[in-house]
């Protein structure tokens, strides 16, 4: 995708003032301008907005990523219809109309990205995902500081502010917007925007870049997640951690289902009145049936062995080298949703304690011996 280098093709400021016109603008840039806004009861979500006024510009991560709008919940992947006496006449689905998110946090930016690499990367495409993907534009909003006391974008390397994976990206500074072109998409959105921008300079650039050093340290240290990938990558974690946090873990499959990067899906056939459709729809790992296998036999039976599964794609240096990052973007939304609090942050902490752990013991158990 275009939108997934790295270089920043331009920058620009627009004055604050001018957010509520430039939202306005872009509003009408596609079929569907989907922001952050404020539901019934204050809960903050991303949907269709219809004016500048119902957009939040100071909002907290939404429980439910804005990576629903390339990864719905549940989707037709193909449609058929069952003539009596004739062989089912199958139908690709129709192109999707555009899509605009706008004030997409860099974890979730950062998300997309993986989605992109998972689904498109390899020597498979998923025509679907592809198809919805393109007619997607990512207008992202950088942090200079973190959304919600879960947030831990800095230690998985996705934040806080987005590096790549946009069209558009804006970081409030002051009371001036520094606005990055990342895309030819991008250009073409700067353009139509063109009277409310001005050349942004190096100086505002480099404001930026200090408010983004003296944001890590606003930001908490809540696993260091690079140890945990050599922990778990060298098979260097005692059994009897994922005895621990299998017998703690309710296999409710929260964590999954508000993942940004989760990838587990299932399909099933829904008929009516000689009409169907292929659908496809989230699933979790950490479900007991979701690796259950057609003769009755499950590779992954206990909840230890989901557990070890689940922390070990989201952390093993084989997902880092096939998708450029490990399978966690630091949104801190299994934080906020885990009923046994073992979210990923917790895991990737208790496997490097343990990891040490075990070293200790193995070398201790080979007389003092070097090697590690």
């Amino acid at each position: 995708m275009e939108n997934t280098q790295s270089e920043v093709r331009a920058t620009y400021r627009l004055a604050q003032q001018d957010i509520g016109e430039f939202i306005r603008t872009l509003m009408g840039a596609a079929d569907h301008f989907i922001a952050p806004l404020r539901g019934l009861h204050g809960d903050l979500m991303f949907a269709e907005a219809d004016s500048p006024e119902a957009v939040e510009l100071d909002y907290e991560n939404s429980l439910v990523s804005p990576v629903c709008y390339v990864l719905p919940q549940s989707e037709a992947v193909f449609t058929y219809a069952m003539p009596d006496g004739g062989p089912p006449q199958v139908r690709s689905m129709p192109e999707p109309q555009s899509h605009l998110l706008f004030g997409v946090r860099p974890c979730d930016a950062a998300a997309i990205e993986y989605l992109d690499r998972f689904f498109m990367g390899g020597e498979f495409v998923d025509d679907v995902y592809a198809a919805r993907r393109r007619a997607t534009t990512i207008v992202a909003m950088a942090c200079l500081g973190p959304q919600t006391d879960a947030c831990w974008c800095t230690c998985s390397g996705a934040g806080p502010v987005a590096r790549s994976g946009f069209d558009l990206q804006l970081t409030l500074i002051g009371a001036v917007y520094l606005v990055e072109v990342g895309s030819e998409r991008g250009e073409e959105l700067a353009e139509v925007a063109a009277e409310l921008l001005e050349e942004g300079g190096r100086e505002l650039r480099d404001e930026r870049e200090r408010l983004v050093e003296e944001a890590f340290d606003e930001f908490e240290r809540r696993g260091n997640i690079a140890q945990a990938m050599r922990w778990i990558s060298g098979g260097d974690t005692p059994p009897e951690l994922w005895d621990e946090l299998g017998a703690k873990c309710f296999s409710c499959g929260s964590c999954s289902l508000v993942c940004p990067v989760c990838t587990c899906f299932d399909t099933y056939e829904y008929v009516e009145d000689g009409v169907g459709a292929h659908m496809r729809c989230w699933d979790s790992c950490h479900f007991p049936g979701y690796s259950l296998e057609a003769s009755g036999f499950n590779p992954r039976e206990t909840a230890s062995q989901r557990m070890f599964h689940y922390a070990h794609h989201k952390l093993c240096c084989g997902t880092f080298e096939q998708y450029g990052r490990p399978g966690c973007v630091g949104c801190g939304r299994c934080v906020q949703v885990c009923p046994a609090q073992l979210d990923l942050p917790k895991i990737a902490q208790m496997i490097r304690e343990r990891g040490w752990q075990c070293r200790d013991c193995l070398t201790a158990a080979a007389g003092g011996g070097e090697g590690w």
